[in-house]
C-alpha cells in the first residue's frame, strides 16, 4: 500500500510504502502527486518511507516510474526504512539504479528527518531554470 506523506515543502512530494505496490497505488497515488507537485515545482524530490517491508514484487511500477517523463524534473529520492529494507537492498541493488542524474540516498527508520532535511535543502539555481 502506498499513501501520501507530508514533508513540510510542496517541491518534496512524500510517500509512506508499506508492503506491496498496487496499479491503484501507482495510478491512483504516486502519479496524480507528482503530477500534482510537477505543476508549481520546477524541480521535484521524491521521499519514500519504506515500513514494514516483508517482500519485493515490483509488477513493473518501479519500471513505469523510471520512465514516468516527470522524472526529468527529479534530483533528489530518499529511501527510509529499517533493517530488514537494508537486508533486502543488499538482494536488489538495482532497485534504483536507470535514475540517471537522480541523487538517490538510503536512510535508516530513525534518520528520516534527517532524509526530510536533506530533500529540503535549497535547490542550486542551475536545475531551478529546467
Amino acid at each position: 500500500m502506498l499513501e501520501g506523506m507530508a514533508t513540510g515543502a510542496g517541491e518534496v512530494v512524500g510517500f509512506r510504502f508499506d508492503g506491496e505496490m498496487t496499479a491503484g497505488d501507482y495510478d491512483g497515488t504516486l502519479i496524480p502527486a507528482l503530477l500534482d507537485a510537477e505543476k508549481s515545482h520546477p524541480v521535484l524530490r521524491i521521499l519514500f518511507h519504506i515500513v514494514k517491508f516483508h517482500r519485493w514484487k515490483s509488477h513493473g511500477y518501479w519500471e513505469r516510474l523510471k520512465d514516468w517523463p516527470g522524472m526529468e524534473k527529479v534530483d533528489r529520492i530518499a529511501i527510509v526504512g529499517g533493517e530488514k529494507w537494508e537486508e533486502w537492498m543488499n538482494h536488489l541493488p538495482g532497485l534504483f539504479v536507470g535514475f540517471t542524474g537522480i541523487d538517490v540516498r538510503y536512510f535508516t527508520d530513525d534518520h528520516l528527518d534527517a532524509a526530510i532535511g536533506w530533500l529540503r535543502e535549497p535547490i542550486p539555481v542551475e536545475l531551478e531554470g529546467r
